[in-house]
């Protein structure tokens, strides 16, 4: 039996884990027991091998695959139901940073040239399919297509100046946070 590895920064691993299942949990009290559990879990699997991967994606893998479990219990028993949005001590800041990085997105969106604007708009946000903007703005589907993508280029560009993100295998988002003299716009 090994022990964990300790030449990780536990406290930073522990605040961010807290964070995380804290923007994904109601009951504040729930979340730290869900911290808890997965911190278990985690000392657990870690006496028995090293993690497949990073530690901190790792870690936050199985407090998700926690949360799963949990909403799914609580679905079966009808007790409450699942959500996404933050709660706790970290509430004020949690929709602070949410609406600052969601104003940047939008001043983002906004530096886009026009014709790329607007194809990232109804092919994104209002979920046009590229086929019938290109009918509908009379182009060919190659131009729209190209519009599209070097829209979502120059934005995931400024993002990526703004803030560094976090994602899973699956390539979902599990955390962000703003680079330090990063680029944000808040508007």
């Amino acid at each position: 039996m090994t022990c964990p590895p300790t030449d990780h920064p536990w406290p930073e691993l522990i605040a961010d884990l807290r964070r995380y299942v804290r923007r994904r949990v109601h009951d504040e009290h729930l979340a730290e027991d869900l911290v808890q559990d997965t911190l278990a879990k985690a000392t657990a699997k870690l006496a028995e091998s090293p993690p497949p991967g990073p530690l901190r994606a790792w870690l936050l893998r199985v407090a998700g695959n926690a949360i799963v479990d949990h909403h799914r219990r609580l679905g079966r028993d009808g007790s409450a139901q699942p959500t996404d949005e933050p709660v706790g001590a970290d509430q004020g800041q949690d929709d602070l940073e949410r609406r600052g990085l969601l104003a940047s997105f939008r001043a983002f969106l906004q530096d886009l040239p026009a014709e790329q604007r607007d194809a990232v708009l109804q092919s994104e946000l209002d979920g046009v399919s590229q086929a019938e903007l290109a009918t509908r703005l009379g182009l060919p589907l190659s131009t729209v297509k190209s519009r599209v993508q070097r829209g979502r280029k120059r934005l995931e560009q400024a993002l990526r100046d703004c803030c560094t993100f976090e994602f899973d295998r699956r390539g979902r988002l599990v955390d962000w946070q703003r680079r330090p003299g990063g680029e944000c716009r808040d508007c």
